[in-house]
């Protein structure tokens, strides 16, 4: 498999997923790029979206809609949650599998047309779940194409919605590369893990926010990547673009998740094993 031609194929092809449902305010929830979209549409709204994790929502008290973005549907605390809140509020499911226990739970479907070539980091399907629920939340996508960043030994800083897409980087770094890397919110960033940042490079991926020039400015310790644009959706083709860039430079044709069998029979196990559950 050439993943880094598929990858590339992904980032090229149209992601824009226009939902058939706006609502004023709901919870999202999912698990790993399902969660980083949580972030960044929580973010985005002001707060009228709100990301919670799933297994820690099962036992809040939800409300309000609540929004599951799941690509395969099959992850067990979506479902779990999804079942428990049936009847009790409205549940969107926001998935590509249509034949999974969450879209036969939910509400509402709003299908994700995403069918990979293999066994893949999202990133295309990250792209379209993010546009999907930026939809549903009516919230405008921002455009434009970001500069490469350099990804050797990263931490990621984003501020609103960009925090979110600077978690979704620390998650591609360990798929892609099975290697540790650092996220965080701008202010946060400032009040401790700086401390830890000397030999990594600093990525801050911006928002046009004048703190963060502020912070790039100062620090002469450690090398410094500011991005080009200032929104999510920019920011999120930056970091692919950088993740396939870093790829080819390291003549890295392989994705690390698929490899480690041992970490990624654990991961199955937790993820979508009715034993792993309450």
């Amino acid at each position: 498999m050439d993943y880094v031609r598929v990858m590339e194929e992904e980032l090229n092809a149209d992601y824009r997923v226009k939902a058939d449902i706006q609502l004023e305010e709901a919870y999202v929830t999912g698990a790993g790029d399902s969660y980083a979209v949580a972030l960044t549409v929580q973010e985005k709204t002001g707060g009228r979206f709100r990301a919670v994790d799933p297994y820690d929502a099962i036992n809040y008290r939800i409300d309000k809609p609540l929004i599951v973005v799941s690509v395969s549907g099959r992850p067990k605390s979506n479902v779990i949650l999804a079942k428990r809140l049936r009847g009790k509020v409205k549940v969107i499911a926001v998935t590509s599998n249509l034949d999974s226990d969450l879209a036969k739970v939910a509400d509402h479907v709003v299908h994700l047309p995403y069918k990979p070539k293999a066994l893949l980091p999202g990133t295309l399907s990250f792209l379209m779940s993010l546009s999907a629920v930026y939809s549903i939340a009516n919230a405008e996508e921002d455009k434009g194409q970001g500069d490469e960043v350099s990804l050797t030994h990263p931490f990621f800083v984003g501020k609103g919605e960009n925090f979110g897409i600077a978690y979704f980087a620390y998650l591609k770094m360990a798929e892609v590369f099975g290697e540790r890397s650092g996220y965080e919110r701008l202010e946060q960033f400032c009040h401790s893990p700086i401390f830890s940042s000397r030999g990594s490079t600093l990525v801050l991926l911006s928002s046009g926010d004048k703190r963060e020039k502020e912070l790039a400015n100062l620090i002469d310790f450690t090398s410094v990547y500011s991005t080009s644009c200032h929104g999510a959706f920019c920011n999120a083709r930056a970091i692919i673009r950088s993740l396939v860039s870093e790829m080819k430079k390291r003549n890295w044709n392989r994705v690390y998740f698929t490899e480690d069998s041992k970490i990624l029979a654990i991961s199955s196990r937790m993820i979508y094993d009715e034993r792993a559950r309450p």
